[in-house]
């Protein structure tokens, strides 16, 4: 049986705020999902 999720990333995402954790699994906050685009384009 094969269950699907709709898993919303990146810009997709709806909410304001979003909980960042960085590669190394540290958590970095919640932040607005702005902010976290960006760290995410900072770790790229």
């Amino acid at each position: 049986m094969t269950i699907l999720k709709n898993i919303r990333i990146n810009n997709q995402i709806r909410s304001k705020e979003v909980r960042v954790i960085g590669p190394n699994s540290e958590q970095l906050g919640v932040v607005t999902i702005q902010r976290a685009l960006e760290l995410a384009n900072e770790y790229e």
